[in-house]
């Protein structure tokens, strides 16, 4: 009786540690690790997020700390949180050292805009929130729902030859190099980025354009129709418009990086492959 007992108490401790930092009070910072903390259904603590938390929509219903790269550590703190979800996309350094030095937990997680980047923030996040089981049957659901979305793409589309733009108004078209979340979703997609020998985003000029003279264009951050924007000089005299295959992507969060990856590019596949 007493050895039963003692397995007991043993196993009780081990159940109150694994639930321990489910109780503290969260606060997720990036759309990409708040979806997760959804996926994982670990969000009886969870007391607020950042702009970029769109989904799933009860996301939008807790309250916002503003954007995760222009953060206040007085909105932050008057929510009281415990702990901190967020990645090195967050910032800046001084308001995540201000929450620090104010006893807050913080687990910042790499940002890596690759299949193995979100497998790795979707361990990290389980980890955190001691729901590891839960999390590994995450990854392997992300790891098979890209494989086909991938698959979808090279019977669909193939190897194209992209250009990604944003919009930015009246300052212009901005397109995609290296070091973005736009030329990592293009390399998932099996897309050729074809301003990969720049870094981050610059201006897009008609005569990089038609020099570029991309396969297809995908244009994100845009309130102008297509036929606006395939009417604009910078991107009017390129394949991609000559031959219709100029597409909006922002309502398919291939940015976000996080648990709908696979149906991101699953989505794309459907609207690159439509008309073509």
């Amino acid at each position: 009786m007493k050895r039963a007992l003692s397995k007991t108490l043993i196993l009780m401790g081990v159940i109150l540690s694994a639930n321990w930092v489910q109780a503290e009070r969260l606060v997720s910072i990036d759309g990409a690790i708040t979806e997760i903390v959804f996926a994982l259904d670990a969000t009886e603590t969870l007391v607020g997020v950042d702009t970029t938390s769109k989904w799933p929509p009860e996301a939008e219903q807790l309250p916002n700390v503003g954007y995760m790269r222009a953060l206040s550590a007085e909105g932050i703190l008057s929510l009281a949180p415990e702990r901190i979800l967020t990645t090195t996309d967050a910032g800046p350094p001084d308001t995540l050292g201000q929450l620090s030095r104010a006893g807050v937990n913080i687990t910042i997680i790499d940002s890596q805009y690759t299949l193995e980047g979100v497998l790795n923030k979707v361990e990290a996040v389980a980890d955190a929130l001691g729901r590891r089981q839960a999390g590994q049957q995450l990854q392997q659901q992300i790891q098979r729902d890209v494989r086909a979305a991938q698959q979808q793409l090279a019977e669909k589309v193939g190897p194209l030859r992209a250009m990604f733009v944003m919009d930015a108004g009246t300052r212009g078209f901005q397109v995609a190099g290296q070091n973005t979340r736009a030329h990592g979703a293009l390399e998932l997609a099996g897309l050729i980025n074809v301003f990969a020998d720049i870094r981050d985003y610059k201006p897009l000029t008609p005569e990089a354009a038609i020099a570029a003279n991309p396969d297809v264009i995908l244009v994100f951050h845009s309130q102008e129709n297509l036929q606006t924007l395939a009417a604009n000089p910078a991107l009017a005299m390129t394949n991609a418009v000559q031959n219709g295959r100029i597409r909006t992507i922002d309502d398919i969060d291939l940015l976000a990086f996080g648990p709908r990856l696979g149906w991101s590019l699953e989505q794309l596949a459907e609207r690159l492959a439509a008309g073509s």
